[in-house]
């Protein structure tokens, strides 16, 4: 698998899919974003947004059974997310979308990821210089957030135990590997 990748870093999905993110190492996450703010959580880019978070899943070497994280799409608005691991998102530009369109492409995320000064895990407070730059990327009006439900299928360990859920059985299910 390639480093610093979402692998593919768009899809499309229907409501009731499952979309599976499958770890590789060193050491990555899934964070949510909203378009034009790639590498800051969600809930941070306006009053009452619910973003979704991975936790960080290190692993130390390929396997087999590697971790995975589900979330099931229950809304087919574009929903974008990066790697909050250290420079992931900065340096490498890992972000992806689920059903971006030609007014939220991820190309555009990605280039906005490239170009950004910092990057935040969740919880984690802005940085001074975030009030200019922030104003700077509100160049268009967010539309209302999807609604996403996220569970792990996994525990964040480098050997987890194989899991199933239910919820594969709504929907197709699309995986994406991150490495």
């Amino acid at each position: 698998k390639a480093d610093h990748v979402f692998e593919p870093n768009n899809l499309e999905a229907s409501i009731g899919d499952t979309v599976v993110f499958e770890f590789y190492p060193l050491n990555h996450s899934v964070v949510r974003a909203d378009y034009r703010y790639p590498c800051i959580p969600y809930e941070d880019t306006g009053a009452d947004r619910r973003g979704f978070f991975s936790g960080f899943l290190p692993i130390s070497r390929i396997g087999n059974d590697m971790p995975q994280w589900n979330i099931t799409i229950n809304d087919t608005a574009p929903i974008f997310y990066y790697c909050s691991a250290p420079g992931s998102c900065i340096n490498y530009g890992m972000v992806g979308a689920i059903n971006p369109n030609s007014s939220a492409q991820v190309s555009e995320q990605q280039n906005l990821a490239r170009a950004a000064n910092y990057m935040l895990q969740p919880g984690e407070p802005f940085p001074a210089e975030a009030s200019s730059s922030m104003s700077s990327l509100a160049t268009s009006t967010p539309t209302a957030p999807p609604v996403v439900s996220s569970t792990p299928t996994s525990s964040p360990t480098p050997t987890p135990a194989p899991t199933s859920s239910p919820a594969l059985f709504k929907g197709a299910i699309a995986g994406i590997a991150i490495g």
